[in-house]
């Protein structure tokens, strides 16, 4: 008993006098905020009508989202598609952190509440612009990635 608890105290003294390095500072780069992105394709000329909708939707929400705190900041990308297989859209959301993307009632709260508002502005229109993205829109994903500072 007393030679293993005098191998804990030894063993323990090692690694406080002798600290192992940490594995992220082997990392060659900082991290950043965390970005979701979502992969759209618009049909054939109905890509200003996917627009307009999505700024009294997707930005509507996407405004109110920042001054609530929710996310940090968003982003639209807008290019031609090199094919038939490809998007021409990204629609982008940085969050501060990974975590801020976890389950929590009060953030659910909020984002149930900036919904509900922007039906309520919307009315009718709401639904037959949520419906219409079925239809002008291709969905082709979505992915959450890291932006990182090179060292």
């Amino acid at each position: 008993m007393k030679n293993s608890s005098v191998f804990l105290l030894s063993f323990l003294l090692i690694i406080l006098l002798f600290p192992i390095q940490n594995l992220a500072q082997d990392t060659p780069y900082d991290v950043g905020t965390v970005w979701s992105l979502s992969f759209i394709r618009t049909g054939a000329n109905v890509e200003v009508d996917y627009l307009k909708g999505i700024k009294n939707t997707w930005e509507a929400s996407m405004k109110e989202a920042v001054k609530e705190g929710l996310i940090k900041s968003y982003k639209i990308l807008l290019g031609q598609a090199a094919n038939q297989e490809d998007f021409n859209i990204i629609l982008m959301i940085e969050y501060e952190k990974l975590a801020s993307l976890d389950s929590d009632p009060v953030r659910d709260k909020k984002w149930e509440a900036i919904e509900q508002n922007i039906k309520d502005k919307m009315k009718d229109e709401y639904q037959i612009t949520v419906q219409n993205y079925e239809i002008i829109r291709q969905w082709f994903g979505a992915k959450l990635m890291r932006e990182i500072y090179l060292k």
